[in-house]
């Protein structure tokens, strides 16, 4: 039985069992899951890390656990209302570019070989919210701080569960909503 004779049957079976309304509904509900099924695989990358040099990877490490720790810091900062304190560590976030400051140029290149521009935009997208959260931390604007603090926190999951799986592999496959406004593959 050829694929085509094998879906017809399965389609004639269906409208029997469901009637023509319910078997529509059922198709445009599995047309709808394989689009939902496609996005998310064809969003899905592979990890950098194990592409990257010694030396960028060390420094990417390092980067990321230095603004892991700002983060964490932020939101104690920003719950317990200390504006300074979100607009130091905003601006540290912002300034934290150790792997840009540290690159030779073949550094650069292998960075460029080695990752997809994608991931380079999620980190720029992430320093330029620290930037807005630093201002909202000098604007003393705890609102804005919340606001800023929720999107680069999509901002570090969009960019683990695509580029870290190898590290983080509880963020492996997990669809990004749109709605958090991340433009990636």
């Amino acid at each position: 039985m050829n694929t085509r004779t094998a879906v017809s049957e399965t389609f004639s079976t269906a409208l029997r069992w469901l009637g023509p309304r319910r078997c529509r509904r059922a198709i445009v509900g599995a047309a709808i899951l394989g689009m939902v099924t496609a996005g998310s695989v064809a969003g899905a990358a592979e990890p950098v890390g194990p592409d990257l040099t010694e030396k960028l990877r060390g420094l990417l490490v390092k980067e990321m656990v230095e603004i892991e720790a700002a983060m964490q810091a932020t939101y104690s900062a920003i719950i317990q209302g200390r504006h300074d304190e979100v607009a130091g560590h905003g601006q540290a976030i912002h300034d934290s570019f150790i792997l840009e400051q540290s690159l030779t140029q073949q550094d650069r290149r292998d960075l460029k070989d080695a990752v997809p521009a994608a991931f380079l935009q999620l980190d720029a997208r992430l320093h330029e919210l620290a930037a807005s959260l630093a201002e909202a931390g000098r604007q003393r604007n705890t609102p804005k701080q919340v606001d800023v603090f929720h999107h680069m926190t999509q901002s570090c999951v969009a960019c683990h569960s695509r580029y870290v799986t190898d590290r983080f592999a509880g963020l492996e496959a997990q669809p990004v909503p749109d709605s958090w406004g991340i433009d990636t593959p």
